[in-house]
């Protein structure tokens, strides 16, 4: 789905340089991160906010959820119209930024994620769910506890799941760029069969 269909007033601040040769992603997985950011951890710290954002980075990367930023905000794996991933999607209430200087906020802290060559890790383990911990949902109970940060307890899946996976790479730029290597082999590869026949 398009950005301005999402949040149609979520533009980029006038003030905020991007050098998009250096981001790994396009303006609207930006803008899809950092609404995300905005709506699910804008009053947590820095750490939190990367925390959060880090369970939709790794829910991109992990095969059985889509493979887009902006996807992964707004699925909606359910029936009910109101029962999204990230439950801001879907509540029925405009999207469009309200605060400008949270706003910013959002959208500096997406920028920094995204950027190639970042050195920001993944301090959640690999997590691919979370919640506030002022509340207690049935399925945090089927998944293992990874950490807490801030005001959020964020979960990933154990056993040989977990280990079929191996580690992640340290950073959501270098997946990308792994990615595209992987792309570049098969497609040598494919070339390389092509010119043998």
């Amino acid at each position: 789905m398009p950005v301005q269909a999402m949040a149609p007033g979520a533009s980029l601040p006038p003030d905020i340089r991007i050098d998009w040769t250096n981001m790994v992603v396009s303006r609207d997985e930006l803008v899809c991160l950092a609404l995300n950011d905005y709506w699910e951890a804008r009053g947590e710290d820095t750490r939190g906010r990367v925390a959060v954002a880090q369970v939709v980075l790794n829910r991109t990367r992990d095969p059985r959820f889509p493979n887009s930023i902006c996807d992964v905000v707004t699925e909606n794996r359910s029936s009910s119209p109101r029962l999204c991933q990230f439950s801001w999607y879907c509540d029925g209430r405009p999207d469009t930024p309200a605060d400008p200087a949270a706003w910013r906020a959002s959208v500096l802290l997406a920028k920094s994620l995204l950027m190639r060559n970042n050195a920001i890790s993944d301090l959640t383990g690999g997590a691919l769910w979370y919640h506030n911990r002022a509340v207690d949902p049935g399925w945090s109970g089927r998944l293992e506890f990874a950490t807490r940060v801030g005001d959020h307890y964020f979960y990933r899946e154990a056993g040989p799941r977990v280990q079929q996976a191996g580690t992640p790479p340290m950073t959501f730029a270098d997946w990308t760029d792994e990615q595209a290597r992987t792309k570049t082999g098969e497609d040598s590869d494919q070339l390389a069969r092509s010119n043998d026949r």
